[in-house]
């Protein structure tokens, strides 16, 4: 027994996929209590405010979340890459040309965005959403569009540095936290549906304030030490070729998160805030499957770009099979508690929620495919492949936006699911069957490699 013990330490613990599962464990001990906190949230405002107030909240909160991927230009993405990649040669210099060419252009263009959200969020709520509950929470999205950007990419900066606890804690756990806070003290003063959208602002502020000041404290210390000027084989570093090679990981970035609302704001079209929010919450619960693979991506990001780039595609095979393997036994269990349990788990919500009950099935399944396909959108991205992903996921989104506009109005809440299960599918498969050809590395789980972690365990 102690040596079984041992062996999955040595496993677990040491090497490249020791990195990567000891940075895992913090991002799933912070999105576990984040998760918990939005649950909570949810569970909150389905009592005050009914499924309406589910349905807004979660409405305003994926067109924050698309707005902000826009207003990053994609640029989170590539600056986890090229952090990782140019801290890793030193080259320091580099990496504040990076961020602050980046910064200025997603600052200007996300204040643009949220003036014009601003100003044409009354014709959004009423002509097209057909709502005047949403004209209070789609401004305040708009207001709060420029923090949530800056935020967003200081996290993505922070994470490239691999600080996995800070960035983790303010990328969800600070905002859930500061919502519940709000909403308690929200009580005793009176709650409406933009209510909530209000303290989730005043959280993304905050997390806007004090990323900011940690990536301005990284860039004192390196002035301080005077390591900020260029050393002796660090190239020049120039915005248009970075960017040239961020392109396609710009547009994937959009793209891929795109294809991940497309749902919510096509069913939002075609049925009331009630439906949508019972369909929202089936989404929130069925996510619960993919804790481990998002949390492993969170360090997998800067730790697969590093391996790659220094050619050390052993440890790199090593690091995304035993990740694989990981993936596998936690969403195996959740997803067969899901898929057998769905009435009784939107029961403890409420009553009104069972209708939800094949919808919770079909995204209990699509995310089991998501967590046994592996890291494959990680990959691609982190390895110089982004131009097929690019290519992979704007055929992915394009069947989802088409299946949407089929099925909602047949099957409403079900046929969204549906059309997310079917896309999700085809990007995972093909892409995961387009690394092993191109790199024999294979980010799907293999049925051997699990038999031989079961013996070894």
């Amino acid at each position: 027994m102690k040596k079984k013990v041992k062996r999955l330490k040595s496993v677990l613990l040491k090497g490249d996929f020791g990195e990567v599962f000891k940075g895992g464990s913090i991002a799933f001990v912070y999105r576990v209590c984040s998760m918990g906190l939005s649950y909570g949230i949810l569970f909150f405002i389905s009592k005050k405010l009914g499924e309406e107030g589910v349905g807004i909240y979660n409405l305003c909160l994926a067109i924050l979340g698309i707005l902000i991927m826009f207003g990053c230009l994609g640029f989170n993405t590539s600056l986890v890459r090229f952090v990782s990649q140019y801290r890793s040669k030193n080259w320091n210099y580099s990496i504040v040309s990076l961020y602050r060419s980046t910064a200025l252009r997603t600052g200007t263009l996300s204040i643009v965005l949220g003036l014009i959200g601003f100003f044409t969020a009354e014709w959004a709520a009423v002509e097209q959403y057909e709502s005047e509950d949403l004209i209070i929470p789609f401004q305040m999205v708009a207001i709060m569009l420029p923090f949530g950007v800056f935020a967003m990419m200081n996290v993505e900066f922070i994470r490239g540095l691999k600080k996995v606890h800070i960035s983790e804690f303010f990328r969800n756990l600070e905002l859930h936290l500061l919502t519940v806070i709000g909403l308690i003290i929200g009580v005793y003063f009176g709650l409406s549906y933009w209510t909530p959208v209000l303290y989730y602002g005043i959280g993304t502020v905050i997390a806007a304030v004090a990323t900011g000041a940690f990536v301005l404290h990284f860039f004192s210390q390196r002035r301080s030490e005077g390591l900020l000027k260029p050393i002796a084989d660090e190239p020049k570093f120039e915005f248009r070729s970075h960017f040239l090679v961020s392109i396609p990981m710009i547009l994937t970035s959009f793209i891929q998160f795109l294809n991940g609302k497309i749902d919510t704001l096509m069913l939002g079209l075609y049925t009331d805030n009630a439906m949508l929010g019972i369909f929202t919450m089936a989404l929130k619960l069925s996510i619960i499957t993919n804790f481990v693979i998002s949390s492993l991506n969170t360090i997998a990001s800067p730790k697969i770009s590093e391996l790659f780039w220094s050619k050390k595609m052993n440890e790199l095979n090593k690091v995304v099979q035993s990740s694989a393997q990981l993936i596998f036994l936690f969403a195996l269990p959740v997803t067969a508690v899901l898929l057998i349990f769905p009435k009784q788990i939107l029961g403890i919500v409420g009553e009104q929620y069972h209708v939800g009950t094949r919808t919770l099935q079909i995204f209990a399944i699509t995310q089991m495919l998501n967590s046994v396909s592996g890291m494959v959108a990680i990959f691609l991205n982190m390895t110089g492949n982004q131009v097929f992903f690019t290519r992979l996921v704007v055929i992915a989104t394009s069947i989802n936006i088409v299946l949407n506009l089929l099925l909602i109005p047949r099957y409403g809440m079900e046929g969204a699911a549906i059309a997310t299960l079917i896309s999700s599918a085809f990007w995972n498969i093909i892409g995961a069957r387009y690394i092993y050809k191109k790199f024999g590395i294979r980010t799907y789980l293999h049925p051997k490699s699990l038999i031989r972690a079961i013996r070894q365990s």
